[in-house]
């Protein structure tokens, strides 16, 4: 009698055995194999190459099992498992199809068609964009030498008009970073004047997250919203789950404008991931030998960047027009970040595992010679 293999046999015999390559606990060393000559590496979008840990690859496996049932009861656990490592409850927390949608959710409910919104530019897009398609100004505010947030600048840009003030931190493209101990007076005031948003996306990469989240002004009662993502770290991308930590009055607000419903899939993976500590300590150390390994190399050519922030990107001066510079890496099989204006010379490239940066740099070298 033939053997019939259903979609549960592939999941589960292919997938636990695949993130085993990558990750063996504390002292695991592989890295996935390097990309076939004939495929581009993606350099470009900000992903994490390790992908999910072998613990969220299991519970996604097994999720095949579920998938007939609503994921009520799967949102409800992650929920109350980030309300408590974050001091909060569950009603101060919103699930969503990765932060990107959060973000849009909150240009629905505070800038829909009316008012200001503020914004650091360049940043990152979804919220601003988004409010400007809704009808809303956007006040984008240039960075500052540094190419971070003008708190200043943005602080003179709120006005009787503002509904909403965006604060992405770390900041992307730009990779730059604001301690908590500056950014959060900022914060604090602005809310009595408009709702905060402060996207976390990297919160995860930073190694000491607790003395840097604006999750405390939460605490405090203000009308603050971080959002955060399990696409960078987790490895999660495609699975799209995110969440927003806010005062439940708010949450309560962002809920009315969901357009979706969570995927049981990727909040079974989420979860796992969430609690496997062990597996995020890994990924955040390979990401950061990473980031070392190439800014060492734009520093041995004298490309200008922004430096090995707690992000999985560098940004750096190609000394040229980016359109060239990504097209020559492309005829070389890698795929760079896309032109981030005003800085027109600069490139965004996302961190590969560390095979594919080490002959990155080799590229790099080369070009430069």
């Amino acid at each position: 009698m033939p053997t019939v293999f259903t979609r549960r046999h592939v999941l589960l015999g292919l997938l636990p055995a695949a993130t085993a390559l990558r990750f063996t606990g504390a002292a695991a060393q592989a890295s996935p194999p390097a990309a076939a000559p004939a495929a581009a590496v993606r350099l470009s979008a900000n992903e994490n190459p390790y992908g999910p840990a072998p613990s969220a690859s299991r519970a996604l496996a097994a999720s095949v099992e579920t998938a007939w049932q609503y994921p009520s009861t799967q949102a409800a656990a992650l929920k109350s498992l980030i309300a408590a490592r974050e001091g909060l409850t569950p009603e101060h927390v919103m699930l969503g199809e990765g932060s990107g949608e959060i973000l849009r959710i909150a240009a629905i409910a505070f800038a829909n068609g009316e008012g200001e919104v503020v914004t650091p530019w360049p940043t990152f897009a979804f919220l601003p964009e988004y409010a400007r398609r809704l009808g809303a100004t956007v006040r984008e505010v240039p960075l500052d030498e540094a190419m971070n947030h003008d708190l200043p600048a943005m602080d003179a840009a709120i006005g009787a008009r503002t509904r909403l003030v965006y604060v992405c931190n770390p900041n992307n493209p730009t990779g730059t970073f604001l301690e908590g101990d500056a950014l959060r007076p900022f914060v604090s005031a602005a809310s009595r004047r408009a709702p905060v948003v402060v996207d976390e996306a990297y919160a995860d990469l930073v190694e000491d997250w607790r003395r840097h989240t604006l999750t405390d002004r939460i605490l405090a009662d203000e009308d603050v919203i971080v959002t955060r993502t399990f696409s960078k770290l987790h490895g999660l991308a495609g699975l799209r789950v995110g969440y927003a930590l806010s005062r439940p009055a708010l949450i309560q607000r962002l809920e009315r404008y969901r357009v979706s419903m969570m995927n049981l899939p990727g909040l079974a993976a989420a979860t796992a991931s969430y609690e496997d500590l062990e597996f995020q300590a890994w990924s955040r150390r390979k990401i950061r030998e990473a980031l070392a390994l190439t800014t060492a190399t734009l520093d041995e050519l004298g490309r200008p960047h922004t430096g090995a922030g707690p992000v999985n990107f560098v940004f750096f001066d190609t000394g040229g027009p980016l359109a060239a510079f990504a097209a020559a890496m492309r005829e070389q099989g890698y795929l760079v970040g896309r032109p981030f204006p005003p800085y027109e010379n600069w490139c965004r490239v996302s961190m590969g595992t560390i095979e594919q940066m080490a002959a990155f740099a080799q590229v790099l070298r080369k070009h430069y010679a």
